[in-house]
């Protein structure tokens, strides 16, 4: 009897192992992209069913706009308030042009809110990583990949962006580049990160220049 339980508890031990093995390598085997969404709380992001923020705008000091979002991720229905006008769509049911240029706005926004998110959950990309390279605004020596998007469907079909992040996978660089094109159409820091709720947020992008500004408030992310 004593030797069945030995034998028993071997077993078990040796499965639990297995397993704790294999849980390690699925660790390891995780891409750049993802460890920089993980970084950023993707595990958190399942739970959230609403989000709210106000993107901005501002040159030289001087805000130019506001546009402020609601968005219900489970009923795909979004509201749209600036200064003169409320719109509110559902981006799982047919668009009028109205409603269609409020979704290429939101569709922006939402990138620059939740940029390590979109890398990993948008279909129709292509990766290509690269370690040590200088970056473009702060000179420093990051980590970075491209990714490039197909020609077909979306809003900025072939587009592609530089993004440069550090050893603890957040970002602190990012170059666009519209339809792949070697010339920089625009780029920024990611600066002033804040949680909310298990999301990690950079909440301020400057221009090389520092007189562009792109600046996110008002965030929430409701479960």
């Amino acid at each position: 009897m004593m030797k069945k339980t030995i034998t028993l508890l071997l077993i078990t031990i040796a499965i639990y192992s297995c397993k704790n093995a294999e849980k390690k390598e699925e660790e390891k085997t995780l891409s750049n992209t993802e460890q920089v969404a993980q970084a950023a709380g993707f595990d958190n992001w399942d739970a959230i069913k609403e989000v709210k923020f106000t993107f901005s705008v501002g040159k030289m000091g001087r805000n130019l706009y506001d546009r402020n979002w609601t968005w219900n991720r489970h009923t795909g229905d979004v509201t749209l308030i600036t200064s003169p006008d409320t719109v509110h769509y559902n981006r799982r049911q047919p668009m009028d042009s109205i409603q269609t240029s409020a979704d290429r706005a939101f569709v922006n926004d939402i990138y620059w809110l939740l940029p390590e998110f979109k890398f990993i959950t948008d279909s129709g990309t292509k990766i290509v990583e690269k370690s040590n390279a200088v970056a473009p605004i702060s000179k420093d020596t990051l980590d970075m990949f491209t990714i490039v998007y197909s020609n077909d469907g979306g809003y900025t079909p072939g587009d592609a962006y530089d993004v440069y992040y550090d050893k603890k996978h957040n970002l602190r660089e990012w170059v666009y580049r519209q339809q792949n094109d070697t010339t920089i159409g625009m780029m920024t820091t990611f600066e002033k990160f804040d949680t909310i709720n298990g999301i990690k947020v950079a909440t301020d992008h400057r221009t090389p220049d520092r007189m562009t500004r792109i600046h996110l408030t008002n965030i929430e992310f409701n479960k």
